[in-house]
Protein backbone atom coordinates (compact mmCIF):
# COMPACT_ATOMS: atom_id res chain seq x y z
CA UNK A 1 0.00 0.00 0.00
CA UNK A 2 1.52 3.29 -0.86
CA UNK A 3 1.49 6.45 1.49
CA UNK A 4 -1.01 8.00 -0.71
CA UNK A 5 -3.40 4.95 -0.44
CA UNK A 6 -2.56 4.55 3.33
CA UNK A 7 -3.72 8.31 3.94
CA UNK A 8 -6.88 7.90 1.71
CA UNK A 9 -8.01 5.22 4.24
CA UNK A 10 -6.76 6.67 7.37
CA UNK A 11 -9.32 9.97 6.05
CA UNK A 12 -12.00 7.10 5.39
CA UNK A 13 -11.91 6.36 8.33
CA UNK A 14 -12.30 9.03 10.72
CA UNK A 15 -15.01 9.95 8.11
CA UNK A 16 -17.06 7.07 9.72
CA UNK A 17 -16.30 7.51 13.20
CA UNK A 18 -18.11 10.81 12.63
CA UNK A 19 -21.47 11.29 13.69
CA UNK A 20 -24.24 10.59 11.32
CA UNK A 21 -25.79 13.62 10.35
CA UNK A 22 -30.11 12.71 11.09
CA UNK A 23 -32.66 15.29 9.64
CA UNK A 24 -35.94 14.44 11.99
CA UNK A 25 -39.49 16.15 10.57
CA UNK A 26 -41.98 16.88 12.63
CA UNK A 27 -45.65 18.22 11.96
CA UNK A 28 -46.62 20.68 14.17
CA UNK A 29 -44.65 23.22 16.74
CA UNK A 30 -47.44 21.83 19.45
CA UNK A 31 -46.42 19.82 22.53
CA UNK A 32 -48.84 16.64 21.30
CA UNK A 33 -47.88 13.01 22.03
CA UNK A 34 -45.61 12.91 18.89
CA UNK A 35 -43.96 15.98 19.52
CA UNK A 36 -43.16 15.14 22.94
CA UNK A 37 -41.85 11.94 21.92
CA UNK A 38 -39.36 13.49 19.21
CA UNK A 39 -38.13 16.15 22.20
CA UNK A 40 -37.11 12.86 24.64
CA UNK A 41 -35.55 10.92 21.56
CA UNK A 42 -33.29 14.22 20.78
CA UNK A 43 -32.65 14.34 24.60
CA UNK A 44 -30.96 10.96 24.91
CA UNK A 45 -29.85 10.24 21.75
CA UNK A 46 -26.22 9.60 21.31
CA UNK A 47 -24.86 12.80 20.01
CA UNK A 48 -21.08 10.80 19.78
CA UNK A 49 -23.16 8.73 16.73
CA UNK A 50 -25.86 10.66 15.47
CA UNK A 51 -25.74 14.52 14.70
CA UNK A 52 -30.01 15.58 14.65
CA UNK A 53 -31.12 18.67 12.73
CA UNK A 54 -34.99 19.07 13.18
CA UNK A 55 -37.36 20.72 10.59
CA UNK A 56 -40.77 22.40 11.89
CA UNK A 57 -43.58 23.75 9.52
CA UNK A 58 -44.09 26.50 12.66
CA UNK A 59 -42.73 28.40 15.59
CA UNK A 60 -44.06 26.96 18.87
CA UNK A 61 -43.12 25.15 22.17
CA UNK A 62 -41.31 22.54 20.77
CA UNK A 63 -38.88 24.58 18.59
CA UNK A 64 -37.61 26.09 21.84
CA UNK A 65 -37.24 22.79 23.93
CA UNK A 66 -35.32 21.51 21.15
CA UNK A 67 -33.34 24.47 20.90
CA UNK A 68 -32.60 24.42 24.29
CA UNK A 69 -30.98 20.77 23.57
CA UNK A 70 -28.44 22.85 21.42
CA UNK A 71 -30.73 21.31 18.20
CA UNK A 72 -31.06 23.30 15.31
CA UNK A 73 -34.32 23.99 14.12
CA UNK A 74 -35.67 25.09 10.52
CA UNK A 75 -38.74 26.34 10.09
CA UNK A 76 -40.28 25.27 6.54
CA UNK A 77 -44.05 26.61 6.62
CA UNK A 78 -44.72 24.66 3.43
CA UNK A 79 -44.61 21.68 4.45
CA UNK A 80 -47.56 19.40 3.30
CA UNK A 81 -48.83 17.84 6.37
CA UNK A 82 -52.24 15.39 5.46
CA UNK A 83 -54.75 16.41 7.45
CA UNK A 84 -59.06 15.25 7.75
CA UNK A 85 -59.83 19.06 6.78
CA UNK A 86 -57.16 19.02 3.78
CA UNK A 87 -59.33 15.84 2.55
CA UNK A 88 -62.74 16.70 2.60
CA UNK A 89 -62.41 20.37 1.13
CA UNK A 90 -60.77 22.49 -1.27
CA UNK A 91 -57.47 22.44 0.96
CA UNK A 92 -56.31 19.18 -1.23
CA UNK A 93 -55.59 21.70 -4.01
CA UNK A 94 -53.49 23.29 -1.58
CA UNK A 95 -51.78 20.06 -0.09
CA UNK A 96 -51.15 18.93 -3.83
CA UNK A 97 -49.62 22.23 -4.72
CA UNK A 98 -47.47 22.20 -1.85
CA UNK A 99 -46.50 18.66 -1.44
CA UNK A 100 -43.80 19.48 -4.56
CA UNK A 101 -42.66 22.67 -3.17
CA UNK A 102 -42.11 20.96 0.35
CA UNK A 103 -39.66 17.94 -1.52
CA UNK A 104 -37.80 21.09 -3.37
CA UNK A 105 -37.21 22.75 -0.28
CA UNK A 106 -36.25 19.79 1.63
CA UNK A 107 -34.41 18.11 -1.19
CA UNK A 108 -32.10 20.66 -0.98
CA UNK A 109 -32.05 21.04 2.70
CA UNK A 110 -30.82 17.62 2.50
CA UNK A 111 -27.58 18.30 0.28
CA UNK A 112 -26.86 21.34 1.43
CA UNK A 113 -26.21 20.36 4.68
CA UNK A 114 -24.78 16.82 3.88
CA UNK A 115 -27.82 14.76 5.47
CA UNK A 116 -27.37 11.13 5.93
CA UNK A 117 -30.58 9.90 7.10
CA UNK A 118 -33.90 11.36 7.10
CA UNK A 119 -36.50 10.25 10.11
CA UNK A 120 -39.44 11.28 9.44
CA UNK A 121 -41.44 11.28 12.78
CA UNK A 122 -45.33 11.04 12.11
CA UNK A 123 -47.30 9.10 9.15
CA UNK A 124 -49.33 12.56 8.16
CA UNK A 125 -46.16 13.73 6.34
CA UNK A 126 -45.50 12.62 2.58
CA UNK A 127 -42.85 15.10 1.64
CA UNK A 128 -39.38 14.13 3.45
CA UNK A 129 -39.52 10.19 2.02
CA UNK A 130 -39.88 11.63 -1.38
CA UNK A 131 -36.64 14.64 -1.03
CA UNK A 132 -34.75 11.25 0.47
CA UNK A 133 -35.15 9.27 -2.39
CA UNK A 134 -34.18 12.52 -4.53
CA UNK A 135 -31.03 12.81 -2.68
CA UNK A 136 -29.96 9.36 -2.26
CA UNK A 137 -30.36 8.93 1.10
CA UNK A 138 -32.36 6.45 3.44
CA UNK A 139 -35.48 7.66 5.10
CA UNK A 140 -36.94 5.87 8.34
CA UNK A 141 -40.83 6.92 9.02
CA UNK A 142 -41.87 6.63 12.70
CA UNK A 143 -45.67 5.60 12.42
CA UNK A 144 -47.61 6.98 15.31
CA UNK A 145 -51.23 7.16 13.59
CA UNK A 146 -54.32 5.25 12.76
CA UNK A 147 -55.43 5.93 8.74
CA UNK A 148 -59.03 3.84 9.54
CA UNK A 149 -60.54 7.39 8.76
CA UNK A 150 -58.34 7.36 5.16
CA UNK A 151 -59.23 3.51 4.27
CA UNK A 152 -60.11 4.27 0.78
CA UNK A 153 -56.55 5.84 0.69
CA UNK A 154 -54.82 3.81 3.14
CA UNK A 155 -53.73 0.69 0.42
CA UNK A 156 -51.56 3.53 -1.57
CA UNK A 157 -50.46 5.20 1.24
CA UNK A 158 -49.18 2.48 2.86
CA UNK A 159 -46.85 1.40 -0.30
CA UNK A 160 -45.86 4.68 -0.40
CA UNK A 161 -44.12 4.46 3.38
CA UNK A 162 -42.74 1.03 2.75
CA UNK A 163 -41.22 1.75 -0.05
CA UNK A 164 -39.89 5.20 0.48
CA UNK A 165 -38.44 3.80 3.83
CA UNK A 166 -35.50 1.42 4.70
CA UNK A 167 -36.95 1.08 7.38
CA UNK A 168 -40.73 1.60 9.58
CA UNK A 169 -40.93 2.05 12.94
CA UNK A 170 -44.53 1.26 14.31
CA UNK A 171 -45.17 2.51 18.50
CA UNK A 172 -47.45 -0.59 19.14
CA UNK A 173 -48.30 -3.75 17.51
CA UNK A 174 -51.82 -2.34 16.78
CA UNK A 175 -50.64 0.29 14.83
CA UNK A 176 -47.88 -2.34 12.80
CA UNK A 177 -51.06 -4.36 11.97
CA UNK A 178 -52.27 -1.98 9.86
CA UNK A 179 -49.60 -2.88 7.34
CA UNK A 180 -50.30 -5.89 4.81
CA UNK A 181 -46.12 -5.60 3.75
CA UNK A 182 -44.11 -5.88 7.47
CA UNK A 183 -40.57 -6.74 6.29
CA UNK A 184 -39.60 -3.54 6.91
CA UNK A 185 -41.72 -3.03 10.29
CA UNK A 186 -40.37 -3.10 13.57
CA UNK A 187 -41.87 -2.25 16.70
CA UNK A 188 -40.65 0.16 19.18
CA UNK A 189 -42.65 1.52 21.87
CA UNK A 190 -42.37 4.71 23.10
CA UNK A 191 -39.50 5.44 26.13
CA UNK A 192 -40.19 7.26 29.75
CA UNK A 193 -37.81 8.52 32.02
CA UNK A 194 -38.84 7.94 35.38
CA UNK A 195 -36.52 10.81 36.25
CA UNK A 196 -38.80 12.78 34.20
CA UNK A 197 -41.89 12.42 36.81
CA UNK A 198 -39.76 12.52 40.17
CA UNK A 199 -41.69 15.78 41.43
CA UNK A 200 -42.56 17.02 44.75
CA UNK A 201 -46.07 15.38 44.26
CA UNK A 202 -47.68 16.66 47.33
CA UNK A 203 -46.82 20.20 46.95
CA UNK A 204 -48.10 19.89 43.21
CA UNK A 205 -51.19 18.43 43.95
CA UNK A 206 -52.00 21.12 47.12
CA UNK A 207 -50.98 23.82 44.83
CA UNK A 208 -53.22 22.79 41.71
CA UNK A 209 -56.63 21.44 43.59
CA UNK A 210 -56.47 24.70 45.27
CA UNK A 211 -55.92 26.62 42.48
CA UNK A 212 -59.02 25.12 40.19
CA UNK A 213 -61.21 24.38 43.51
CA UNK A 214 -61.10 20.46 43.45
CA UNK A 215 -60.73 19.99 47.38
CA UNK A 216 -60.46 16.85 48.54
CA UNK A 217 -63.03 14.88 46.29
CA UNK A 218 -61.22 11.53 44.31
CA UNK A 219 -60.51 13.17 40.77
CA UNK A 220 -60.56 11.49 37.29
CA UNK A 221 -59.03 13.33 35.09
CA UNK A 222 -58.23 13.30 30.83
CA UNK A 223 -55.90 14.63 29.16
CA UNK A 224 -55.37 15.26 25.40
CA UNK A 225 -57.04 16.98 22.48
CA UNK A 226 -60.79 17.64 23.03
CA UNK A 227 -62.57 16.07 20.45
CA UNK A 228 -65.99 14.63 20.94
CA UNK A 229 -66.53 10.92 20.04
CA UNK A 230 -63.24 10.59 19.04
CA UNK A 231 -61.37 11.23 22.41
CA UNK A 232 -64.94 10.13 24.62
CA UNK A 233 -64.42 13.52 26.91
CA UNK A 234 -68.14 13.33 27.45
CA UNK A 235 -68.28 9.81 28.14
CA UNK A 236 -65.96 10.89 31.20
CA UNK A 237 -68.63 13.44 31.79
CA UNK A 238 -71.56 10.89 32.07
CA UNK A 239 -69.39 8.39 34.28
CA UNK A 240 -68.85 10.87 36.71
CA UNK A 241 -72.74 11.98 36.65
CA UNK A 242 -73.36 8.36 37.69
CA UNK A 243 -70.86 8.01 40.01
CA UNK A 244 -72.27 11.15 42.11
CA UNK A 245 -75.86 9.65 41.89
CA UNK A 246 -74.56 6.65 43.62
CA UNK A 247 -73.21 9.20 46.42
CA UNK A 248 -69.14 9.15 45.66
CA UNK A 249 -67.41 12.54 45.86
CA UNK A 250 -66.23 12.80 42.60
CA UNK A 251 -64.60 15.35 40.48
CA UNK A 252 -63.92 15.12 36.33
CA UNK A 253 -60.46 17.19 35.35
CA UNK A 254 -60.55 17.24 31.63
CA UNK A 255 -57.04 19.11 30.94
CA UNK A 256 -56.82 20.01 27.04
CA UNK A 257 -58.02 22.55 24.73
CA UNK A 258 -60.18 21.59 21.01
CA UNK A 259 -58.72 19.85 17.80
CA UNK A 260 -58.07 22.81 15.23
CA UNK A 261 -61.27 22.47 13.19
CA UNK A 262 -63.08 21.03 16.26
CA UNK A 263 -63.31 24.82 18.35
CA UNK A 264 -67.60 24.06 18.81
CA UNK A 265 -66.69 20.60 21.08
CA UNK A 266 -65.23 22.46 24.40
CA UNK A 267 -68.68 25.20 24.77
CA UNK A 268 -70.46 21.90 23.48
CA UNK A 269 -68.91 19.93 26.63
CA UNK A 270 -69.44 22.86 29.20
CA UNK A 271 -72.98 22.59 27.70
CA UNK A 272 -73.27 18.76 28.52
CA UNK A 273 -71.51 19.62 31.96
CA UNK A 274 -74.52 21.88 32.93
CA UNK A 275 -77.01 19.48 31.37
CA UNK A 276 -75.72 16.65 33.78
CA UNK A 277 -75.75 19.13 36.92
CA UNK A 278 -71.93 18.79 38.12
CA UNK A 279 -71.31 22.58 38.33
CA UNK A 280 -67.94 22.84 39.92
CA UNK A 281 -67.58 19.00 39.89
CA UNK A 282 -66.05 18.97 36.24
CA UNK A 283 -63.47 21.17 35.85
CA UNK A 284 -61.84 22.23 32.52
CA UNK A 285 -58.32 23.79 32.44
CA UNK A 286 -57.60 24.93 28.47
CA UNK A 287 -54.23 23.80 27.73
CA UNK A 288 -51.79 23.55 29.93
CA UNK A 289 -47.58 24.45 29.45
CA UNK A 290 -46.85 21.12 31.73
CA UNK A 291 -49.53 18.44 32.29
CA UNK A 292 -47.52 17.33 35.07
CA UNK A 293 -48.88 18.99 38.44
CA UNK A 294 -52.48 18.01 36.85
CA UNK A 295 -51.39 14.42 37.09
CA UNK A 296 -50.30 15.24 40.68
CA UNK A 297 -53.74 16.61 41.78
CA UNK A 298 -55.29 13.42 39.97
CA UNK A 299 -56.61 10.11 42.02
CA UNK A 300 -57.00 8.18 38.46
CA UNK A 301 -56.55 8.52 34.90
CA UNK A 302 -59.32 7.62 32.34
CA UNK A 303 -57.97 6.98 28.50
CA UNK A 304 -61.70 7.50 27.36
CA UNK A 305 -61.47 7.95 23.28
CA UNK A 306 -63.88 5.49 21.97
CA UNK A 307 -61.45 5.27 18.51
CA UNK A 308 -58.62 3.60 18.86
CA UNK A 309 -55.13 5.40 20.43
CA UNK A 310 -51.92 4.35 18.64
CA UNK A 311 -49.85 4.40 21.94
CA UNK A 312 -51.59 7.07 24.18
CA UNK A 313 -48.68 9.14 25.89
CA UNK A 314 -50.96 10.22 28.45
CA UNK A 315 -51.19 6.33 29.89
CA UNK A 316 -47.57 6.61 30.38
CA UNK A 317 -46.90 9.20 31.59
CA UNK A 318 -50.12 9.00 34.26
CA UNK A 319 -48.21 5.67 34.93
CA UNK A 320 -44.82 7.37 35.49
CA UNK A 321 -46.56 9.56 38.22
CA UNK A 322 -47.85 6.78 39.32
CA UNK A 323 -51.93 6.83 38.89
CA UNK A 324 -54.05 3.88 38.21
CA UNK A 325 -54.97 4.30 34.53
CA UNK A 326 -59.09 3.62 33.03
CA UNK A 327 -58.44 3.06 29.46
CA UNK A 328 -61.01 1.14 26.70
CA UNK A 329 -60.35 -2.05 25.38
CA UNK A 330 -58.87 -1.30 22.26
CA UNK A 331 -55.74 0.07 20.44
CA UNK A 332 -52.36 0.42 21.93
CA UNK A 333 -53.88 0.69 25.50
CA UNK A 334 -53.92 -2.71 25.19
CA UNK A 335 -49.73 -3.07 25.01
CA UNK A 336 -49.88 -0.34 28.11
CA UNK A 337 -52.24 -1.40 30.85
CA UNK A 338 -52.21 -4.50 32.39
CA UNK A 339 -55.56 -5.22 33.39
CA UNK A 340 -56.32 -5.50 37.59
CA UNK A 341 -51.95 -4.28 37.84
CA UNK A 342 -52.04 -1.72 36.69
CA UNK A 343 -55.47 -0.42 35.76
CA UNK A 344 -58.45 -1.63 34.46
CA UNK A 345 -60.00 -2.11 31.09
CA UNK A 346 -63.67 -0.79 30.28
CA UNK A 347 -65.47 -1.04 27.12
CA UNK A 348 -65.42 2.15 24.91
CA UNK A 349 -68.55 4.57 25.05
CA UNK A 350 -69.85 2.88 27.52
CA UNK A 351 -70.10 5.54 30.63
CA UNK A 352 -71.96 2.92 33.15
CA UNK A 353 -68.95 0.55 33.04
CA UNK A 354 -66.48 3.67 33.11
CA UNK A 355 -68.69 4.38 36.74
CA UNK A 356 -68.26 1.22 38.14
CA UNK A 357 -64.42 1.86 37.54
CA UNK A 358 -64.14 4.75 39.08
CA UNK A 359 -66.05 3.56 41.80
CA UNK A 360 -64.03 0.74 42.09
CA UNK A 361 -60.72 2.93 42.80
CA UNK A 362 -62.72 5.47 44.56
CA UNK A 363 -64.18 2.94 47.13
CA UNK A 364 -60.13 1.29 47.73
CA UNK A 365 -57.48 4.05 48.43
CA UNK A 366 -55.41 0.46 48.55
CA UNK A 367 -56.07 -0.65 45.20
CA UNK A 368 -55.20 2.60 43.82
CA UNK A 369 -51.80 2.77 45.33
CA UNK A 370 -50.97 -0.51 44.12
CA UNK A 371 -51.80 0.01 41.05
CA UNK A 372 -50.03 3.07 41.09
CA UNK A 373 -46.76 1.21 42.48
CA UNK A 374 -47.26 -1.34 39.83
CA UNK A 375 -47.49 1.18 37.02
CA UNK A 376 -44.26 2.92 37.91
CA UNK A 377 -42.72 -0.13 38.26
CA UNK A 378 -43.70 -0.96 34.72
CA UNK A 379 -42.67 2.07 32.62
CA UNK A 380 -39.18 0.90 34.72
CA UNK A 381 -38.89 -2.61 33.35
CA UNK A 382 -40.70 -2.44 30.07
CA UNK A 383 -40.67 1.35 28.38
CA UNK A 384 -37.55 2.82 29.40
CA UNK A 385 -36.63 5.65 27.35
CA UNK A 386 -32.98 4.77 27.40
CA UNK A 387 -34.13 1.26 25.80
CA UNK A 388 -36.30 2.78 23.05
CA UNK A 389 -33.90 5.56 22.08
CA UNK A 390 -31.48 2.57 21.73
CA UNK A 391 -33.51 0.65 19.73
CA UNK A 392 -34.36 3.83 17.10
CA UNK A 393 -30.71 4.19 16.54
CA UNK A 394 -30.19 0.37 16.21
CA UNK A 395 -33.41 1.35 13.34
CA UNK A 396 -30.81 4.25 12.13
CA UNK A 397 -27.93 1.95 11.89
CA UNK A 398 -29.89 -0.60 10.27
CA UNK A 399 -31.56 1.95 7.45
CA UNK A 400 -27.84 3.67 7.14
CA UNK A 401 -26.00 0.04 5.96
CA UNK A 402 -29.26 -0.42 3.67
CA UNK A 403 -29.96 -3.76 5.54
CA UNK A 404 -34.08 -3.93 6.02
CA UNK A 405 -35.31 -5.36 9.27
CA UNK A 406 -37.02 -9.13 10.41
CA UNK A 407 -40.47 -8.88 10.01
CA UNK A 408 -42.34 -7.37 13.24
CA UNK A 409 -41.64 -8.99 16.25
CA UNK A 410 -44.90 -9.30 18.67
CA UNK A 411 -44.27 -7.92 22.09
Amino acid sequence: MTGAERAARIHLESLSQLPRRVLHVNNTANLYGASRSLERILKTLDRQRFQPLVVLPEDGPLKGLIEAQGVEVVIHPRLSVITRSAFHSWRLLRFLIEWPLSVWFLWRLIRRRRIDLVHTNTGVILSPATAALLAGVPHVWHIRDWFQEFRRFWPLLAWYITTGSKQVIAVSNAIAGQFARRDKVVVIHNGFSLNEFQLPRARLRAEFRLRYGLGESFVVGCVGRIKLVRKGQEVLLRAVALARQRGLPVKALVVGGPVPGSEAHLPQLQQLARELDLGDHAVFTGELPDARPAYAAMDALAMTSVQPEPFGGVVMEAMAMGLPVIATRLGGSLEQVVENVTGLFVPPGDDAALADAIQQLATSPELCQQMGAAGVNRIRQDFSLKDAVRRIEAAFETALMGRESKPVARV
